[in-house]
């Protein structure tokens, strides 16, 4: 496989639409977006499904948030190892909601997602894409499970899809290498303010 993109997020219709699966919202509005791709499924051991698109993989664990590094070795075995990059798409508390960030590296930030699939590669030298989820959360008020397992609003779902259009955007200069550029046009800005 050229590159593989991870979407993070919980299996399950309770999930579906949880600030804690943007990762998996990015990758189904990626999805829509494109005309030709090929659904791949794996239904034994370490569950994950997804797509390909030009020999580029998109999966989402169906491990739960938690374990998401376990469908690594599957997916490697399966698929062979990454000639370009590996990308991962998640939930950022510490973000605003309307924000992404894209970065090159890094640690996992607190994300069980990230510190699982980091334990696994034994490395934090691959891009990410964190999609801004705090919308009025006090940080130390004690309900972060809450908050991130909470589904998101009618009118939040609307928004996010303006968000999730960008993140789109976003992976595909990353896909053509231009990490530079997708860091420079989009880090720093609020998708939901007037002017963006």
């Amino acid at each position: 496989m050229k590159n593989l993109v991870i979407g993070l997020g919980n299996p399950g219709p309770r999930y579906v639409f949880t600030k804690h699966n943007v990762g998996f919202l990015a990758l189904d509005r990626y999805k829509e977006k494109k005309e030709k791709f090929y659904d791949i499924k794996n239904i034994s051991g370490r569950n994950f499904e997804g797509f390909s698109i030009n020999g580029n993989l998109f999966i989402k664990p169906l491990t739960y948030m938690n374990l998401s590094g376990e469908v690594l070795p599957v997916v490697f075995k399966k698929y062979g190892k990454i000639e370009e990059n590996l990308i991962v798409i998640y939930d950022d508390i510490w973000l605003n909601f309307g924000e992404i960030r894209i970065r090159k590296n890094g640690s996992d930030g607190g994300h069980k997602g990230m510190k699982s699939l980091i334990s696994v590669l034994k490395s934090t030298e691959f891009p990410r894409i964190r999609i801004g989820i705090n919308k009025n959360y006090v940080h130390g008020s004690g309900d972060l499970a809450n908050y991130v397992l909470a589904p998101f609003t009618e009118e939040e779902l609307y928004e996010l899809y303006i968000v999730l259009d960008v993140v789109c955007q976003a992976i595909d200069y990353i896909l053509d290498g231009k990490i530079e550029e997708a860091m420079n046009k989009f880090n720093g800005k609020n998708f939901l303010e007037n002017g963006q």
